[in-house]
């Protein structure tokens, strides 16, 4: 699987998410610069807040075992608000939050992969000796905001990876797939963040 697919597989079981093309509900997008994300964001409707776009046009050598190539990670959450500045502080804090748990979750994979001796796509790619860089985008069009990752080297975060915000791995998405909202935690299936 080459990195691309991890992301979108990310995408494809992740609860606030679940991309499913198949399903209207489309999540992951790929672009070829940054310029491109900007062009994006003003055709995606708002229903699909949060969305993950990745750029496709970098390669970073000598950062992983295999050769991977490395993209920027858009993580774009809509602000109800454009002007308003708390609504853009908000946006910004979740989409920070998707895109922690998105690091957070390859970590566990990888660990799960390197602790079981297995050569997956995981275990792959060189965590232990790459570093992550996290940049503010944003004010896109019509009032998204987001975060884009740029992985140079990855540390684990002090995340936990919570399996009720995720899809079993032998999820497969189908036109009569679940959606977001069908997924949602409610209020009294809040967990701390924290783990």
């Amino acid at each position: 699987m080459t990195f691309q697919g991890i992301v979108r597989r990310w995408c494809q079981i992740y609860k606030p998410m679940l991309d499913n093309p198949y399903n209207g509900n489309r999540r992951f997008y790929l672009t070829d610069s940054r310029t491109g994300v900007v062009d994006m964001a003003k055709s995606i409707s708002n229903k699909f807040n949060p969305f993950v776009m990745m750029e496709s046009a970098v390669e970073i050598e000598g950062e992983f075992t295999k050769p991977y190539r490395n993209y920027p990670i858009y993580f774009i959450v809509k602000a109800d608000k454009m002007a308003d500045g708390d609504d853009a502080s908000v946006a910004y804090e979740e989409a920070l939050y998707h895109a922690k748990k998105f690091c957070t979750w390859l970590w566990h994979k990888h660990q799960e992969e390197m602790a079981e001796n297995i050569t997956g796509d995981f275990a792959m790619i060189d965590l232990e000796q790459s570093r992550l860089m996290i940049d503010s985008v944003g004010p896109l069009e019509n009032g998204w905001f987001g975060v884009v990752l740029q992985f140079e080297r990855m540390e684990p975060m002090n995340l936990c990876v919570n399996e009720d915000e995720y899809m079993s791995d032998d999820f497969v998405p189908t036109p009569n797939g679940p959606k977001p909202e069908d997924v949602r935690p409610t209020d009294d299936d809040d967990t701390n963040q924290n783990g």
